[in-house]
């Protein structure tokens, strides 16, 4: 009598294929997710470049700006305005960053501005977040270093 079930050999066999494509998928997915993710701080930011400049801000504008982006119903990021140390004492210095409200993410990173709200850049801040920034990076090979910290201009 023949049986109607799997053998072991056809259920590791099985076993084994799924695993290899779920690891093989995995990375695509996290990428996914994590691009999803950084549209909500683009498009924000993109409006918020057109009418803010660092150079001419006080004190009390950068805290009413930042009082606005922790306002702003930001699902995944929460926005703040900080003024960098200048090396120049014409350098700008208040810029806008966007820190990860789950700190439990795959990859971690943050979103700072630069040249007076102009560019928007990824800082890693583990190995999958140096990843996905290289990824999203204008130019992979020339990262920059804003406020000690390694950073990649966004596309």
């Amino acid at each position: 009598m023949k049986s109607a079930g799997f053998s072991l050999l056809e259920m590791l066999v099985v076993v084994t294929i799924v695993t290899i494509l779920v690891g093989v998928a995995l990375p695509y997915y996290f990428h996914a997710v994590e691009s999803a993710r950084i549209t909500e701080v683009v498009t924000l930011w993109g409006r918020q470049k057109n009418w803010v400049t660092g150079a001419s801000l006080s004190q009390q504008q950068a805290d009413r700006i930042t009082d606005r982006l922790q306002q702003t119903k930001l699902n995944y990021f929460t926005g703040q305005l900080v003024c960098r140390e200048k090396t120049d004492p014409n350098e700008i210095c208040w810029e806008a960053e966007f820190t990860q409200l789950k700190e439990d993410t795959h990859a971690r990173y943050k979103l700072v501005t630069t040249h007076n709200f102009a560019r928007l850049n990824c800082v890693p801040i583990n190995s999958a977040g140096e990843d996905f920034c290289i990824t999203q990076a204008h130019n992979e090979n020339t990262p920059e270093i804003i406020g000690g910290e390694k950073a990649y201009w966004i596309k």
